[in-house]
């Protein structure tokens, strides 16, 4: 009895400090936002760390990555960074004290320094540690000494490396303008048409339709491919021998040329060159074994291509 007593007295004793502390803290309208900005008229964001800089423009109607160095940005995931401002309301002033930026991670050399550009207007400010829930993160303007808590889980938004701005998309096509796949390895090549609705497969020694829905994994595949990383310092010919190759041709007309080599003896990751691609990139080996199909692989299984008057004979005769 008299543990619990005790127990009970010391819960009110907390309870009590929390809400003295928290009746300390100036509170202000959630609905205040940390920054100004018209998602329209954003033109640059740079972002500085301890250790990079990270600088983005929009050029035109395009995102671009400037430094460290000159790529397509990731339009989605900058636009997904400016929605991210609306997040950032200011809930409570932290403290005045400049002393204690270290603390908050609000300063140079320990917080992420981001420049909001619109037009000839530039917005400096800090985004620090994240708040005790995970929910908020504290932030500060470089113009003045508070230290705010601001709304949303921040610590991600903007402090990315160069290659998590930079746009991963190797193709992007409609998965119906596929007319012709060529697949060709070491030892064999294959062939893959499509005439009228069907995909006719020529592998040298034997011709036949290939399974359907294969055709339809890989060229949907081919429709929407991305990278997860990119591969900057290989060589000119370092894809003179490929394990694979992959060319493409459109019903307008376009082609896609795309070599794959090993990343590591294992083969756990692939590099994959794509003609007329300014980069290079880095791919799953689940996405490389995907394409790498060989003539076994398209033959129909029993029954797959079985056509409709034939299933409903053999309904009927099971009826």
């Amino acid at each position: 009895m008299k543990r619990s007593i005790t127990l009970i007295l010391a819960l009110a004793v907390l309870l009590g400090i929390y809400w003295l502390v928290q009746s300390r803290r100036p509170v202000v309208s959630a609905d205040r936002p940390f920054v100004e900005y018209d998602s329209a008229a954003v033109n640059l964001i740079r972002v500085e760390t301890a250790t990079d800089t990270i600088e983005l423009r929009k050029e035109g109607d395009l995102w671009n990555l400037v430094a460290p160095l000159k790529f397509l940005a990731a339009q989605n995931t900058v636009q997904q960074t400016i929605s991210r401002l609306r997040e950032m309301e200011k809930l409570t002033l932290i403290t005045k004290n400049t002393d204690r930026h270290a603390e908050f991670q609000v300063k140079d050399t320990v917080g992420v320094k981001v420049t909001i550009g619109q037009g000839n207007q530039r917005t400096v400010f800090y985004i620090g540690r994240t708040g005790p829930t995970g929910q908020t993160t504290y932030a500060r303007m470089a113009n003045s000494g508070e230290v705010w808590e601001i709304g949303g889980n921040q610590a991600t938004t903007f402090n990315r490396k160069a290659k998590d701005w930079r746009d991963k998309t190797i193709t992007e096509f409609n998965a119906g303008d596929f007319r012709k796949i060529t697949l060709r390895y070491p030892d064999q090549t294959l062939t893959l048409s499509l005439v009228d609705t069907v995909w006719k497969v020529d592998a040298g020694r034997e011709q036949f339709d290939g399974a359907k829905d294969l055709v339809e994994r890989v060229t949907n595949l081919l429709s929407r491919m991305s990278g997860v990383d990119f591969a900057d310092t290989l060589a000119a010919n370092a894809f003179d021998q490929p394990v694979f190759q992959l060319e493409v041709e459109l019903a307008a007309g376009q082609t896609v040329d795309i070599k794959l080599i090993a990343k590591d003896p294992e083969a756990n990751q692939y590099y994959l060159r794509k003609a007329g691609a300014t980069a290079d990139y880095v791919i799953y080996k689940s996405t490389a074994n995907a394409l790498m199909k060989k003539a076994e692989d398209f033959k129909p299984q029993a029954g797959d291509e079985e056509d409709l008057p034939a299933k409903a004979a053999r309904s009927a005769r099971v009826s």
